[in-house]
């Protein structure tokens, strides 16, 4: 086999492959006969495998014989594409070495040209790239979509004959991929030939979803190699008075711990849940250990890009000890130095933490080893489960938006933009890309004729038309509206903050948008140490009162956490069932041989949990799926209504809307608060609802149609309309660098529109979208349905307790952090947290 293959590389690719590898890896020599063969083909295999290696192998082959032959043209014939700008970056210069050697035998006239073009790539590199065009481009898909309708680019890809996509699954699960999946179709339409598509991914499950936006309906070869790579996952030994029943990332509590580990490796790349974790960890890290202050880096997306660059080049040279990070290096960058991945706390899902596990071990039968840091006693459990599944391979499913109408406008007003287009001939394009395959007929014209300008709201003024649509032609309005559109290409939209003001006009801070349209009606939060509610929100500003003794809302800087998956949850619940059946017939040491046997945990973790659960069990069993656990505890003149519901905060906040929403003011003001693991209701004791009524709420029956309802009452449609605007191209993208005036009337314009869409014209497609994407994409409403049927027609295990057990206390914990008014935030929860746990001895 690898002799044939061998014989298909041009020689002096093979002489360079060979010089520097003994033989093709595994996946090479799965992958290479589909693709040298021109086949489409989605290459899944572990990081450092050589699967990037498989699908350049082929096109520089491609490239060559094309030198080889006098036949480049001033054309891209290859395209890169990939998520992230640092893993563009990162493959120039994996690519370099190949290249040169491609070249080395090519003559002048013929030399492959190489280039990378993001939203980094100076106006000259542009204008000397739209002139001399690369034949091979590296490019993100927002850059691609733009070069599709570029006047100087419009035959540049007439000879594209092969687009490889990189870390393909984090396309899956957002609406970035659809914009690709729209833009390979106008790329294969761009030369009326079939486009080789070759997707690379790591972490894609179900397989079907990944060849779908890959390749809509044709034909690709799937490739899944069993490499000798394996993932070597541990849990850290941490000090028994580290673990918590509950709190968030207090860098002083495991900063020693992970120093420790930092100095039993060559190089760690240490992965935590915010930028703001990262740069306290990596602060605390420099402090331990001054030996090392210039070996350990910060890295995150909000440090200046040369910044980030310097450091990703010392990771690449080796002489780093460890770079503490939150997300901005967990996709496909070859480290290769890297021989130890950190996870501070349990990442919220398989999928996750094995992405991020692979960036250790980058070379073809490496390892990929890493450590869970837990945080908490909660979160032993769940780096327990996560662990159990990345052995095993049970990835998180991916969920693919379905054909979302923001980025079919937006799609639509690049075609026009590039050249006059048939209407039909746009729809039959539109429709073999994957996330658009059962478009309606309805919504496509229903967004071409928002685009022409026509509508309730928009067609009475006759200023909102981008597109002339005539005789079943469309074709772009203006060189100014083509002008908004290259600023506004893409999907991604920054949360900005607004401005808290009392009624007297008294600044008290700024919080996230996002997160002051997640409150329902008189819920309240605290913000410069004040419990206050809204009761006024325009241009930018909110204007708040004094709380009447509501219970606040989780902190602003929780909100954007990211939710247990649904593979997770299941995985915990698979523990917990566990752990509960071994306790009930064997106690404490049951539990700590069930843990060592059947989930290979250390001695000392399957102690600690153990001993968590006999705790639990001095309040209340066990909380698992069936039956229900509900606490009912009294708080001042409320009770609150404590339910165990292990299924992620997306679908517990759908449930505490729309059960808040049902319940109506028959029973007072509710407040619900949410985390992974649990939700509450906060009755007034005097007027909290029977158990039969407060069953019959969870009744699935219409549950979709209440939660829009619920969603109604709140600001988050209206503040979820505003990106969709952008994306859809209606409103400009907000710019952080506009001045403030200017980023407020952008806010406000979208509220304002927002409203008058509702009220005149609740049909437009962009309204259908926000409700599409709430529903959908945030809150998985289907789930949320599913668990709220689950709710209604399983029993109830109700204990009535003084105080929240053990396992209630990290959401009593978290929507009370910040009512503390202490000098260290952090350590006053510790205090309150542990005093509150040992309760329970």
């Amino acid at each position: 086999m690898s002799a044939h293959l061998r014989a298909k590389l041009i020689p002096s690719l093979e002489h360079w492959f060979f010089d520097r590898f003994p033989e093709f890896s595994e996946v090479q020599k799965l992958a290479l006969p589909h693709t040298l063969a021109g086949e489409n083909t989605l290459i899944l295999a572990p990081t450092g495998s050589g699967k990037t290696l498989a699908a350049f192998l082929s096109a520089l082959s491609t490239l060559g014989e094309l030198a080889a032959q006098d036949q480049l043209e001033n054309a891209t014939h290859v395209v890169y594409v990939s998520p992230l700008r640092s893993l563009n970056r990162d493959i120039e210069r994996n690519l370099r070495g190949p290249l040169a050697a491609l070249n080395a035998s090519l003559p002048a006239s013929q030399q492959i040209r190489l280039e990378t073009r993001t939203g980094d790539t100076s106006l000259h590199d542009r204008q000397r790239m739209a002139r001399n065009k690369p034949h091979l481009l590296l490019t993100t898909p927002e850059s691609l979509s733009s070069l599709m309708s570029q006047t100087q680019w419009r035959d540049g890809f007439r000879r594209c004959c092969c687009v490889v996509v990189d870390e393909i699954h984090s396309f899956c699960e957002s609406k970035r991929g659809a914009l690709l999946a729209i833009t390979l179709e106008r790329l294969e339409a761009k030369r009326d030939l079939p486009l080789q598509r070759i997707g690379l991914s790591a972490t894609a499950a179900p397989v079907e979803a990944v060849v779908n936006l890959l390749a809509g309906d044709r034909p690709c070869a799937v490739v899944a190699a069993n490499t000798k790579k394996v993932y070597r996952l541990e849990i850290a030994p941490i000090p028994a008075d580290t673990h918590l029943p509950a709190g968030g990332f207090n860098p002083y509590r495991i900063a020693h711990v992970v120093a420790d580990l930092v100095l039993q490796a060559n190089c760690s790349l240490i992965f935590t849940a915010t930028r703001s974790a990262a740069e306290r960890l990596g602060l605390a890290l420099k402090v331990l250990l001054p030996e090392l202050d210039d070996e350990i880096e910060v890295h995150h997306a909000s440090l200046d890009r040369e910044r980030r660059l310097w450091v990703e080049d010392q990771l690449s040279e080796g002489t780093l000890r460890a770079v503490v990070c939150s997300t901005s290096l967990e996709m496909g960058v070859d480290f290769s130095g890297v021989d130890q991945v950190l996870l501070i706390g349990a990442p919220r899902g398989v999928s996750r933490a094995v992405q991020r596990l692979g960036r250790g071990g980058h070379r073809v039968g490496g390892v990929a080893a890493g450590a869970l840091v837990p945080l908490s006693l909660p979160d032993i459990l769940e780096c327990i489960a996560i662990r159990s599944a990345v052995k095993a391979g049970r990835l998180d499913p991916l969920r693919p938006p379905r054909a979302p109408l923001d980025v079919l406008a937006q799609a639509l007003l690049g075609l026009g933009v590039e050249r006059p287009w048939d209407c039909e001939e746009a729809f039959a394009l539109l429709r073999r890309a994957g996330p658009y395959r059962e478009l309606a007929r309805s919504d496509f014209d229903a967004v071409l004729t928002y685009l022409a300008g026509g509508g309730k709201v928009l067609g009475s003024s006759g200023d909102y038309g981008k597109l002339i649509v005539t005789r079943g032609k469309f074709q772009v309005a203006s060189r100014k509206v083509a002008r908004t559109y290259y600023q506004n290409i893409g999907t991604i939209s920054d949360d900005y903050s607004v401005r808290v003001v009392t009624q007297k006009q008294r600044r008290l801070g700024d919080v996230e948008e996002g997160f002051l349209a997640t409150l329902q009606p008189g819920e309240g939060f605290v913000i410069a140490g004040q419990s206050v509610v809204v009761k006024s929100f325009h241009a930018n500003v909110a204007v708040v009162a004094p709380a009447q003794g509501e219970r606040v809302q989780t902190p602003r800087w929780l909100g954007g956490k990211m939710s247990l998956t649904a593979r997770l949850a299941q995985e915990e619940l698979v523990l917990r069932r566990a752990l509960r059946k071994a306790y009930e017939s064997g106690g404490m040491a049951a539990c700590a041989k069930l843990l060592q046997k059947d989930w290979g945990t250390s001695l000392e973790i399957a102690q600690r949990v153990a001993a968590y659960v006999e705790r639990q069990y001095h309040a209340s069993p066990l909380p698992i799926d069936d039956p229900i656990s509900l606490e009912r505890v009294p708080d001042g003149r409320s009770v609150l209504y404590l339910f165990h519901s292990v299924a992620g905060r997306s679908v517990n906040r759908s449930l505490i809307w729309t059960v808040s929403h049902r319940l109506g003011e028959n029973f007072g003001s509710i407040v619900g608060n949410f985390d992974d693991h649990t939700f509450l209701f906060r009755f007034s004791a005097k007027r909290a609802p029977s158990l039969e009524r407060l069953r019959e709420a969870f009744h699935p029956e219409g549950f979709q149609a209440d939660l829009v309802a619920a969603l109604s009452k709140t600001e988050l449609l209206g503040a979820k309309f505003r990106p969709i605007c952008e994306t859809g191209q209606l409103l400009p993208r907000r710019n952080s660098s506009l001045p403030l005036s200017q980023r407020r009337a952008a806010s406000w314009s979208g509220n304002l529109l927002f409203q008058t869409f509702r009220r005149y014209e609740p049909d437009h497609p962009l309204l259908r979208e926000a409700v599409r994407e709430v529903l959908e994409d945030d809150l998985d409403a289907e789930a949320a349905a599913l668990e709220a049927a689950h709710l209604h027609a399983t029993a109830w295990e109700v204990v009535d307790l003084e105080r929240p057990s053990p396992f209630a206390i990290p959401l009593f914990a978290a929507f009370n952090r910040e009512t503390l008014i202490a000098q260290d935030p952090d350590k006053a929860l510790d205090e309150v947290v542990s005093a509150l746990y040992d309760t329970w001895k």
